[in-house]
Parts: structure tokens; sequence; C-alpha cells
């Protein structure tokens, strides 16, 4: 029995090897890889066609590590499901399809393992096929830490362009484990991910030395599967730009060659971009701020700022530097601006000046001295033509201008006065034609007397004289008659003649010369000056009166003058001639008549006593002389008015002197017999001690002479009086006079043959 059943054991135990073997994965056919995301679903293939037309399936299982999980019999057409793993009816079976698919859904980290299908056919072995399915865990999405270890959101910065960015990105989780890596945009900048010291996460931590291209999001790509794509967060980066591509660029307003008018409008562009935040754009020429002329737009589209400037040059921009300057509001001045700088090209017309070239003023040149004078130009483009003008009218060559009139230099070798004139200089080019303002160029020359020479206006003496400059020194020479020369020096033309010393009664010889500081007068002028004309007018209302036992001259005042002189003019023996028999004064008095209550002021002056025949006379006079004396002739009834007593006789002259030489020689005689008696008595009498006084003949000469000369003064005579044409030696004609009486209720009115005087 032991030998029936180890013969009948042996088959047994070769099926069970055979069995055994057959469900082994890969002893007798291939094995596959396959992934599957943990949550989704994953479908494994299995070929279950037969390989012959004939043959046919009879059995299809499959299995996870070795445990049956599905099966499918098509002998009675019947299926079977492990009710652990497809507890939810997430496997599912395609078998009218080639090859058949498992599908398992809702993908667990356990359904990772070794799957394999069997197929059992009716005549053909069976066939084994493994898959091995890998379930894929997806990390975390991605998140970020800084250097100091502080998470970051949406946003980081800001830095500056050049500055090194530090930043960690981390994921937790993963199966398998994920690589990490950074991106810019669409470029990749770090893949060297790392594990982290936390279990589970994986990190990667980024030196980025930050440029202009990195101023997109920084992106963090955590995979570990190709099934679906990368995990990913990004971060913006603030980053701070200075501006780039500054340029400036002309809108209007030039010709191709990009040239400006002075004086007419223009429109300039400036474009900055690159610049983060958005750039400021400031426009300057040279040193002027212009940009409160100019607007300023942001174009989002091209993250451009753009600036206008309307401009309207000068001639002074010519060549000046216009300059557009953008600037980084929020970065340091230094490492915040782009600039962009053009030189102005401004046309013009000639801007002339008309300049004296040499030694003195602007506009003074001396005679005879060289006249250089310089045309200053200021053009462009350059001048082409110049002319010169003197005077309004244009110089042509030749003469005294020279050959070369339209140069920019106008030379005359000796200036002459005829030179002195207004002088321009004209200049044109392509653009116009300038003319100068005038200069007006004096010729100097040294003083000289004028046609007038000296003159005598009221009381002051005036020398004309010719110069340029005028004089700032006159010297003058004043020699009265008699007496030596006077030299003064005065700095105007004027001399009053209260500063010449001595009496002012006679002609004047008068010179003057000048100085101007170019050169003294050669040849002085030179006059003698009459002063007669400024002596008082001859008294026209005047009359005789007694009054206060005397006889008086009354007159009213009259103009200029100072003083008045009354005089008697008596006939001499021979009775041919009058005779200054008395001069005296008549009072004080300037101005004209005056007013003092009901009557006129009087002038009076007294005449002591008149005789027949006699005549009194009254002038006016001042420091210049005196009038023609007026003449006047005693009425009979004045005369008897002033007939004296008696013995008023021994009252006149020569009697008065012979009385009293008795009455002297009397009194001494007496004396000296009452002296000598006396004196015998007492001593013995001494010798008589006498002084005689006598004039020697220089001091009588002298003393003739004055009376002389003042008998002559006043022998002068107006010519309005009956006496004009006569001398004062020769007899007056004999008039008729009408008599009056001795008072004076009204001014006394005397007529003679040729004239009247009244008050």
């Amino acid at each position: 029995m032991d030998h029936r059943m180890r013969r009948g054991l042996a088959p047994l135990l070769l099926l069970f090897i055979k069995y055994v073997t057959a469900f082994i994965p890969g002893a007798d056919g291939p094995v596959s890889a396959a992934q599957g995301l943990e949550g989704g679903a994953a479908t494994l293939a299995c070929p279950s066609a037969p390989d012959q037309p004939a043959d046919e399936m009879m059995l299809l299982v499959w299995y996870k590590d070795n445990a049956p999980v599905y099966s499918y019999d098509a002998r009675i057409g019947s299926s079977w499901s492990n009710e652990f793993f497809n507890s939810s009816g997430r496997v599912s079976v395609d078998l009218h399809r080639q090859p058949t698919t498992l599908t398992v859904s809702r993908l667990r980290e356990d359904d990772e393992g070794l799957y394999h299908c069997r197929v059992d056919f009716l005549m053909t072995p069976t066939r084994n096929i493994g898959v091995n399915l890998s379930i894929v865990v997806v990390p975390s999405f991605p998140f970020f830490l800084d250097e100091m270890g502080n998470k970051v959101e949406s946003k980081v910065g800001p830095y500056h362009e050049g500055d090194t960015l530090m930043l960690s990105c981390l994921v937790i989780g993963g199966r398998p484990p994920p690589r990490i890596s950074w991106y810019s945009g669409g470029a990749l900048v770090d893949a060297s991910d790392g594990a982290s010291e936390v279990p589970g996460v994986k990190e990667n931590e980024l030196y980025l030395p930050l440029t202009r291209d990195h101023s997109g999001p920084l992106t963090c790509r955590a995979s570990n599967t190709e099934l679906i794509a990368p995990v990913e967060a990004s971060v913006e980066i603030e980053l701070y730009l200075s501006p780039q591509n500054v340029s400036i660029h002309w809108v209007s307003g030039t010709d191709s060659e990009e040239t400006l008018r002075a004086g007419e409008p223009a429109v300039v562009g400036c474009r900055a971009g690159g610049s983060h935040p958005a750039p400021t754009l400031a426009w300057w020429l040279d040193h002027r701020h212009l940009t409160q002329h100019s607007n300023q737009t942001w174009l989002n589209s091209s993250q451009t700022a753009v600036s206008y400037l309307q401009l309207t040059p000068s001639v002074g921009d010519h060549g000046a530097t216009l300059s557009c300057i953008a600037t980084n509001p929020a970065m340091e001045p230094e490492r915040a601006s782009r600039a962009d700088v053009i030189t102005l090209n401004v046309t013009y017309s000639p801007i002339v000046e008309v300049s004296k070239v040499g030694d003195g003023k602007m506009n003074e040149v001396v005679e005879l001295d060289t006249l250089h004078l310089e045309c200053e130009i200021k053009a462009n483009p350059p001048v082409d033509k110049i002319e010169w003008y003197f005077n309004d009218s244009k110089i042509h060559g030749g003469g005294r201008w020279g050959d070369n009139t339209s140069a920019p230099s106008l030379v005359v070798e000796e200036a002459g006065r005829d030179l002195a004139g207004r002088y321009a200089c004209a200049a044109g080019n392509s653009v116009g034609e300038t003319r100068a303002h005038a200069v007006t160029i004096s010729v100097l020359y040294k003083p000289e007397c004028s046609r007038d020479g000296i003159t005598l206006d009221q009381e002051t003496l005036t020398c004309h004289i010719d110069s340029l400059p005028p004089p700032d020194a006159y010297f003058w020479h004043i020699t009265p008659v008699g007496l030596e020369t006077q030299q003064l020096t005065t700095g105007s033309a004027l001399l009053p003649l209260s500063q010449i010393i001595g009496p002012l009664t006679e002609p004047l010889h008068v010179t003057c010369s000048a100085e101007n500081g170019i050169a003294t007068q050669g040849k002085p002028c030179e006059r003698v000056i009459s002063l007669k004309h400024l002596r008082p007018p001859q008294p026209q209302h005047c009359d005789l009166a007694f009054e206060d036992d005397e006889v008086q001259m009354r007159c009213i005042p009259v103009e200029n003058a100072t003083h008045y002189e009354v005089s008697v003019w008596r006939m001499s023996s021979s009775n041919t001639s009058l005779i200054l028999a008395h001069r005296g004064a008549m009072g004080w008095g300037t101005g004209l008549a005056l007013a003092r209550g009901p009557g006129p002021w009087l002038v009076r002056g007294s005449l002591g006593q008149l005789r027949a025949g006699d005549e009194a006379g009254a002038a006016a006079c001042n420091v210049y002389g005196c009038s023609t004396a007026v003449l006047l002739r005693p009425t009979d009834v004045l005369l008897y008015a002033a007939s004296p007593p008696w013995w008023h006789f021994l009252l006149e002259r020569d009697a008065f002197i012979a009385v009293g030489a008795v009455l002297l020689i009397a009194v001494f005689i007496l004396s000296t017999y009452i002296a000598v008696a006396y004196s015998r008595r007492r001593c013995k009498p001494r010798p008589p001690m006498v002084q005689v006084l006598q004039l020697d003949d220089v001091a009588r000469e002298y003393l003739q002479a004055l009376e002389v000369k003042r008998l002559a003064a006043s022998s002068v005579r107006s010519c309005s009086s009956g006496y004009s044409g006569g001398s004062l030696e020769s007899e007056p004609p004999a008039v008729d006079r009408v008599a009056k009486p001795y008072y004076w209720d009204q001014p006394d009115v005397t007529h003679t043959l040729h004239r009247e005087s009244a008050v």
C-alpha cells in the first residue's frame, strides 16, 4: 500500500510543481512597470487573445502579490473579484478589447505592488504577464522662506539690480521624493535641490544675483512623476531698475539737419524704458530747468515713459546742451538716473555791436588822433556781408575812410571835428540782415574863444568858450584903469563883478582862457568892458524946497541906486560958466519908489543957502558910479523964503573967517600980554617956542589933484537937462522960472526951457 500510495502521489506532486511555477511572476512571461497617482486610476493591460485561431481563452485571473483579486471563467461566463480589494467597486475589467484591461480607481498607497494576469487557453499553454504598479504621492505645493526664516507670500523685496536674492523653496511629502527647481520666467535658474533638516521635507535654497532679467515672477516647481504637471508656486520680486534707453528726438520745428530757428517754437520728445517703478523725466537747458513746459505719460504696453517739451530757442541757446534725465524716484540718485544730451544748433540773423578800439572812453576820440571802430558780430550761420554807416548814410570806400569799408574794422587816421556823429555797422547772413545801434562818437578838442568872447550880463562877466569836453577851469585877468592886474580862477564861465577888487567906475580890461583836460587854451578871449550901463538912471522926479531953515533937494528913489549926491553950481565971476560950489549926500535908499502913507517916500538932501543964478543938481549913485545929474534952478519965491537975516553975513564964509581971525588975534594978544606980565613977576622969561606946520609941494599937489578930480566928476549933466550938449564950465542959458511959495504942501515943480521935473 505504501508503494501504491507513493505511485499515486507522484503525479499530484508533478501537478503541484507545475501549478506553483505557473504563478511565479515572470517565470514564463514579461513584467512591465506602471504608475498610478494616489486617488487616481491605473489601467493594467493583459493580452488575452490566443495565438492560434482554433484556440480559445478558457480562464483569466489577475493577481496582486500572488493573491487573486479578479478572475473570469469563459467556460461558464462568470467573473469574481476579491471583496477586500474591491470593497467599493473601484475595480473594472474590459474583456472586449485587446489587450484586456484591469482598471483600479481611487488608488491608495497599499495598491502598490506586483500585478500579473494568467490566461489559460484550450489548446496552448498558459500565458503570464506581470505589471509592477507604483503608487505616486504628489508633494504639497511649494512655499517660500527668506534668509531670516520668515515665510514669504506673494512678493519679496524690494531689491536693486545687482543685489543677491536669498530664498528657500520647500515642499512637504511626495513619493517618490520630488525634485525642486527654480525658474525665472521660462528659464531654469537652479535645480540643486536637497533634503531638509525636517523629515519628509525637500528644500532648494536659492542664491541668485539679480539682474534686469529677473524682474518677472520667480517660480519654484516640485515634480516626482510625469503623470501630471509639476506643482509650483510663484513669488514676485520687487526689483527696482534704473531707466534705460533714454533718447531725445525732434517732433517738429526743425529741418532735416535738426537745425532750429531763433524765436520759432519747436517740439522735442524724450523716451525712457526699462525702469521700475516708472521714471520721472526732467528737461534741462544748460543749467535751466524746463520741466514746467513739458508733459509726461507712461505707456504700459511698452513700459516706456514719454515726455514732450515745447521749446522756443533764443540766440543765446545756440551751442547749449539740451538734456533729458530719467530718474527712478525709488532709487538712490547715483544709481537711478540716465540721460540723453544733445547740442542745440540755433540759426539767427547777425547780432551786431559797434565798439571803439584804443584809449579813452567808448564814445570819445581826441582831435587828430586815430579813430578805430570795430564791428563785433555774432551770427549763425556766418555773415557774408558787412557795411558801415555814418549819420545813417552808407560809407563808401576811398578818401579819409580808406579802401576797405566792408571789413569788421573802420579806421580813420586823423579824426576831425566833422567826423563827430553816429556810427553803425550792418551785417547779413542767410537768415537775415541786422544793423547795430548807432554809437555816437564825440571828437574832443582844446578850448578856444567863441565869437561872443566876453560878455557882461547884468553884473556878471561870462567867458564864452568852445571846447569838448566843456572847460573845468577858467583863468581871468582883470585890469581896472590905473590899477594892477588881478588874476582869478573859477570853475565856471561866470565871474560876478563883486569878486573884483577895486573901484568899478571906470572900464575894465578883461581877458579869459580855459582848460578842459585835453589842453590849455592858446589865445585868450579879450575885451574892454564898460560899466556905465550898470549905473542908476537919472532922477526924474525932483524939486527944491525950503524946510527946517535950509534949502533941500527932494527926489523919489530910482532903481538900482545905493546912494544919492546933491550939488550946488554957482555962476563964475566972469559969468561964463558954472562952478561947483557945494556937494553933499542926499541920503540912502535902494529899489523903486516906495509908498509910505498917503504920499510918496522921498530922498532928501541939504543944499545950504542958494543964490540967484545957482543950479542945484541931484544924481543917483551905486558902486559903478553916478548918473548924470538933474539940475534945478530955485525960484525967486524960494530964494526970498531962504534969504538970511541981516546978521547972517557974519556967518558967511569970508566974513566968518575974518571976524574969527580978528577975535583970535585979540585973544592971543591979550593972553600973551597977561602971560608975559605974569612971567616977569615970577621968573626970568624964557625964549618962546614956535612950531610951524608947513605942507610940502607933494602933499599940496596931491590935495589939489583930488579937488580937481572931484570937481570934474561932479560936472556930469543929464541928457534930459536943459544943458545937454554943453560943458559944465559953460554958462547955462537964461531961463524964466516960476516963483513958488516958501511953503510946500505939494511937491514943487520947477520948469526949465527943455525939461520938466515933477513928483
